[in-house]
């Protein structure tokens, strides 16, 4: 069982149902006509990670008793065997299941990461580039048309990706464009004070992973709370919430 596995698990429950919620503002029209829906991913790896992962059997085997199926209708796509959808993959699935039509703008700072991402690319449209993630996303919110979605995921090496973090964070809730940061849980209160959002949290007996929610995205914390809760137990960790110190704050 590695580290990573819980992160992953718990990120891509949070990122699907948040995903689930934004989406249903763009279905189709009543005429059926596709509607369109720019997902944005700063750290996006190449979709796909060694699988199957540690714990997944165990979760898939108590999905029925979650309120949100997103994730687990997005990884029903895969056999067993296969190997475990990355964030901006499993992004396609979770809105191309609505019957949207889905716009990918994915980054990473490895041309050979970029290389492999377009050979797993499956449905829908992918625009790729090779970037500082900062610098990516502050070219990308400048274009015409807004993302509808950015998955904030800073290298966990980028010692400036905190302080950068929320900077983005707060640039996109001016701009009112749904987000996802994931951050190092246990080592970011003075992110979550600044930025002013409830942090979501799993810890476990020798790690932790954390993700806030913004820009309108937020709205899906009520209806996840119990699935947070009943994920932590099955991952075997406690789920907390990380609130911001002094002031207002928003959920």
């Amino acid at each position: 069982m590695t580290v990573d596995a819980r992160l992953t698990l718990w990120n891509q429950m949070i990122l699907a149902a948040a995903l689930a919620r934004a989406g249903r503002d763009r279905m189709p029209d009543s005429h059926g006509e596709p509607a369109s829906f720019c997902y944005t991913d700063t750290h996006a790896g190449s979709g796909r990670l060694p699988g199957p992962l540690p714990l997944l059997g165990r979760l898939d085997k108590r999905r029925k008793a979650f309120a949100v199926q997103s994730l687990f209708a997005a990884l029903d796509q895969d056999p067993p065997e296969a190997r475990h959808p990355g964030s901006w993959l499993l992004a396609a699935r979770v809105l191309g299941q609505m019957g949207l039509w889905v716009e990918v703008d994915l980054n990473d700072i490895d041309p050979q990461i970029v290389t492999e991402a377009r050979a797993n690319r499956e449905d829908g449209w992918v625009r790729t580039w090779t970037h500082d993630w900062f610098l990516f996303l502050r070219t990308r919110v400048a274009m015409t048309r807004k993302p509808d979605f950015v998955f904030i995921d800073p290298p966990p090496d980028d010692a400036r990706g905190p302080a950068y973090a929320i900077d983005a964070a707060i640039l996109l809730d001016a701009l009112n464009v749904p987000y996802m940061v994931s951050y190092p849980a246990l080592e970011c209160q003075s992110c979550i004070d600044q930025i002013g959002r409830t942090g979501l949290e799993l810890i476990w007996e020798d790690g932790a992973a954390g993700v806030l929610l913004g820009g309108g995205a937020e709205g899906v914390l009520m209806e996840i709370l119990p699935d947070l809760r009943l994920m932590a137990e099955i991952l075997e960790g406690e789920f907390v919430t990380r609130l911001p110190r002094g002031g207002d704050y928003a959920i």
